[in-house]
């Protein structure tokens, strides 16, 4: 039984670090020309999800239906995979609204830049270009995405200003002008950044949860917790601000292969340590300090408002908090509370939970630096 548990528990991990949907990201540009504005909207996307129709409710595409589909068309050439693009191109247009008060803005060119075949752990990034001009006359523009190619975080700039930062999803529609940036309140940023920062610890930051759920197995004893989670917290805050205001700077090509070793370090430890040693507080921060530069990288990818920067820096951590301290209740109410004063609660719970994550995290480990490799 314990064999069976540890294999199923193995492969849904690597399954859901490997296929995680990410947003699409949407850089538009307004340029002002004679003939009114110009304008240029590139969208970064995983293409392989669109064609083959994942569902972007699922965390992963390994739960999609179309799972088999997706999997071959990642493997395609950037030429191949153009040409299933030029197949559901006309309705992949109809499912970009953009529109200039009533009107609705045609695009008339268009552009797709495809990587090559790559780290198949990794999802593929796409660019796609669209072009056109469209009448000054109505400053007022809306933009909407089809709920079903997922979130998308829209970027605004006019004349090289910004002018509007959006977090989109469940079909939601930006509204924003031409002529004033104004319409991006303090409460809608911190809305925004407070999801986004909870999304990517759950359900979406895998490698992150086994590591707060590798504190939590130590002990159930409130003590040693907060000071784990203490030093963690203090730790990835320090970094996620230093990483976004550059400062700091680390290949994700070694820190995320870092972060998994950070797992199975502290996973092994719960097997041999019975209590909270003086120096785990010290490790759990440095290996806080990295995770914050993981989250740093998400963050300078999906980009931060700046006329609400450290507004979007706060709210962004926030979220991130909220995702761990779910995490640790969720683990306290369904382990913790029932069986955490048992005599056997190490031996049969700590000890293997832990040798599961500390295999999970030494498969990433390998599969991360393999590419690097």
């Amino acid at each position: 039984m314990f064999i069976r548990s540890l294999i199923i528990f193995f492969s849904l991990c690597q399954f859901a670090f490997s296929h995680e949907l990410k947003p699409a990201i949407a850089n538009l540009e307004l340029t002002s020309n004679s003939a009114g504005i110009h304008y240029e909207l590139k969208i970064q996307l995983n293409l392989e999800s669109i064609i083959s129709e994942v569902d972007p409710n699922h965390d992963n595409t390994n739960e999609s239906k179309n799972s088999e589909r997706y999997e071959q068309l990642r493997r395609y050439t950037p030429e191949l995979l153009r040409q299933e693009y030029q197949k559901i191109r006309p309705f992949f247009f109809q499912n970009i609204h953009f529109s200039n008060g009533n009107n609705t803005i045609v695009f008339k060119d268009d552009d797709i830049n495809i990587g090559e075949v790559g780290d198949l752990s990794l999802a593929r990034e796409t660019e796609i270009v669209l072009r056109g001009n469209f009448p000054s006359s109505n400053s007022l523009l809306q933009f909407r995405w089809n709920p079903f190619y997922g979130s998308i975080v829209l970027r605004v700039n006019k004349d090289r200003e910004e002018l509007f930062t959006k977090y989109l999803q469940n079909g939601d529609v930006a509204y924003f002008s031409t002529s004033a940036n104004q319409q991006q309140t303090f409460l809608s940023v911190v809305q925004d950044y407070i999801i986004i920062g909870f999304q990517h610890i759950v359900p979406k930051g895998l490698d992150h949860i086994l590591f707060v759920v590798g504190l939590f197995l130590l002990s159930t004893r409130l003590r040693p917790l907060i000071w784990q989670i203490s030093a963690f917290t203090l730790a990835h805050t320090i970094t996620i601000f230093l990483g976004v205001m550059k400062i700091v700077t680390i290949s994700a090509l070694i820190v995320e292969p870092i972060i998994a070793i950070s797992i199975v370090y502290i996973a092994i430890e719960n097997i041999f340590l019975k209590d909270l040693s003086k120096w785990r507080p010290v490790l759990v921060f440095i290996f806080g300090l990295l995770h914050g530069l993981g989250f740093a990288g998400i963050l300078n990818e999906i980009g931060v408002a700046e006329s609400y920067f450290i507004t979007s820096l706060v709210s962004f951590n926030i979220g991130v908090e909220i995702g761990q301290l779910l995490v640790i209740s969720i683990c306290f109410v369904s382990i913790g509370l029932w069986f955490g004063q048992k005599k056997w609660y190490r031996r049969y719970l700590t000890n293997p939970l832990s040798a599961m994550i500390a295999i999970v995290g030494l498969f990433w480990f390998i599969e991360r630096v393999g590419f690097l490799i």
